[in-house]
């Protein structure tokens, strides 16, 4: 189980930022390709793009209501 960093969600991917060092899941994922000339992988924000599924304040302040209660 991990927790991604940006919208709190869990995920069973173990993404992890190139950047930041900090783990992320999949809709919060840019993965660089040859066409940017670098390997590896960024999260959104420290790949200066867009997230791949919009979130909005609510959703993450309900993600972060999930986990408390699975506490």
């Amino acid at each position: 189980m991990i927790l991604c960093h940006i919208c709190f969600q869990i995920t069973d991917e173990d993404f992890l930022c190139d950047t930041c060092d900090e783990y992320y899941c999949e809709d919060c994922s840019y993965t660089f390709s040859i066409h940017y000339q670098h390997q590896g992988a960024r999260c959104y924000s420290c790949a200066d793009q867009s997230r791949r599924k919009r979130l909005t304040k609510e959703d993450i302040r309900n993600n972060k209501l999930k986990l408390i209660l699975n506490e």
